[in-house]
């Protein structure tokens, strides 16, 4: 176990180092090119980080999954839920994010460089301007994820969600995709130790958002959650 650690670290380091080829190629070949390498370093990370601790992942419902930028929204219990989608997907995503987060060493570089946003949850005014900046990614293209319980909740239970964090989708037209992530803190957190275990992961079928009623919208958040907890029964 503590030998995986080591190994885990050496490989942070290099993950580190490989921002030095992504800030090349942003400044000399463009931003299409520098966004697929980051593509695939970061699913050459996530799939390391799938095979050191050992997690066995059952994914159901990948065929819903539409070609056409989408939001992500998911239940959350662990730091690896980011590693899970980005290694399922295989697609470039970006995050509502924690600005805590974006300020770690190597895993805040590449989230800064991957369309994530940062969330102030107790300043309800930059808040919005953090919805309002990924709306504006999305309609460039760029799918995003958002955790609307706005904390882990490792417990396996499905928090409330945040009031306004649905804007994102209704506000850009994008579709939804519900994720269903069982209990991922098993792997790591619940312990503090690296913990082979099967995750399922399940994505709901595709939720419209360009004519929704407003009676629809009202309970949208409600609507989702609900999904959210069936799947992961």
């Amino acid at each position: 176990m503590f030998l995986k650690k080591i190994v885990y670290g050496f490989y942070m380091i290099w993950l580190r180092i490989q921002g030095f080829k992504f800030e090349y190629l942003k400044k000399n070949k463009g931003e299409a090119a520098s966004l697929e390498y980051l593509r695939k370093v970061a699913y050459n990370w996530s799939k390391f980080t799938m095979n050191i601790i050992g997690i066995d992942l059952e994914v159901k419902g990948l065929e819903n999954i539409p070609d056409e930028t989408c939001v992500f929204i998911g239940n959350h219990s662990s730091i690896l839920d980011i590693p899970i989608l980005l290694y399922v997907t295989e697609r470039n995503l970006g995050f509502i994010a924690k600005k805590e987060m974006l300020k770690t060493p190597i895993i805040g570089y590449w989230l800064r460089n991957s369309k994530c946003v940062p969330i102030d949850r107790e300043n309800t005014r930059t808040a919005m301007a953090s919805i309002n900046e990924a709306i504006r990614n999305i309609q460039e293209g760029n799918s995003m994820v958002i955790f609307p319980e706005g904390t882990r909740n490792k417990e396996g239970k499905v928090g409330e969600f945040k009031r306004g964090s649905l804007k994102l989708a209704t506000k850009s037209k994008a579709p939804i995709i519900p994720v269903s992530i069982d209990r991922a803190s098993r792997a790591f957190e619940d312990t503090r130790k690296f913990q082979s275990i099967k995750i399922k992961v399940i994505f709901g079928k595709p939720i419209e958002t360009r004519n929704l009623t407003k009676e629809e919208e009202g309970t949208l958040a409600s609507d989702i959650r609900n999904i959210i907890i069936d799947n992961l029964k």
